[in-house]
């Protein structure tokens, strides 16, 4: 039987190396993601291995997560790496002590799920209308310095929704909803390092992939979405 991950960095395959640099980490994180990575037959799925599956994925964020904030890492290197076992996610809990399942996924809807979602798709739906206005001329200047400004709302976006959905865990019922939109921001933070990649290199083959990434990002969100109305 296979010994039990105990840590972030074993569980995204590196070890227990704590001089893993942030590309590593990334690396680690995307090569699981893709084997992990539930595809869109969530529903053909057996119901153990959604939960398995959703539970792993679960733990892989929240690994990538802890390791690729500096802050957070140096907490996590010098309170459970040096100093206590790990003991695994413990999600807390004080929203279900205080409120019944149903007004704690009304009120996580209202207040943290509609709103980061809609800020994202708001975001990647402008993307058409901003390449159009690029494609006049890729290398004028002020044409240039606005997309760059549009692909820096864009990490500004991912980065908020990334960290409030870390920050407010959603009730039990939620879950799955809430990793469709792990998945989402996965791809869209791909797609963005296409058009930072473009934003170097003024290569088209950038843009085209991010076009690609941010279908796919929707198309989670949408999914995700879907997933919170079907409880």
């Amino acid at each position: 039987m296979a010994r039990k991950k105990t840590n972030h960095y074993e569980i995204l395959g590196l070890a227990s190396n704590t001089n893993a640099s942030r590309a590593e980490i990334k690396q680690a994180y995307r090569k699981l993601v893709k084997s992990v990575h539930p595809d869109l037959s969530f529903h053909a799925k057996p119901d153990n291995q959604v939960v398995s599956e959703t539970e792993q994925m679960m733990s892989i964020n929240e690994a990538y997560e802890t390791l690729m904030d500096s802050e957070k890492r140096a907490h996590y290197d010098s309170v459970v790496i040096r100093t206590k076992p790990y003991t695994g996610m413990h999600m807390p809990t004080s929203v279900q002590d205080s409120l019944d399942e149903e007004k704690a996924r009304e009120r996580y809807l209202r207040q943290v799920f509609h709103p980061l979602r809609r800020s994202i798709e708001s975001i990647l739906s402008k993307y058409k209308q901003r390449l159009s206005a690029l494609s006049q001329d890729i290398y004028d200047e002020q044409l240039l310095e606005e997309f760059s400004h549009y692909v820096d709302d864009i990490e500004k976006t991912l980065l908020k929704a990334s960290n409030e959905f870390t920050d407010n865990p959603p009730p039990l019922t939620l879950k799955p909803a809430l990793q469709w939109m792990r998945h989402a921001i996965a791809q869209a933070a791909d797609g963005l390092e296409e058009l930072q990649y473009f934003c170097q290199n003024f290569d088209y083959d950038h843009l085209a992939m991010a076009d690609n990434l941010f279908k796919i990002a929707r198309e989670h969100s949408a999914r995700a979405l879907q997933v919170s109305k079907s409880i």
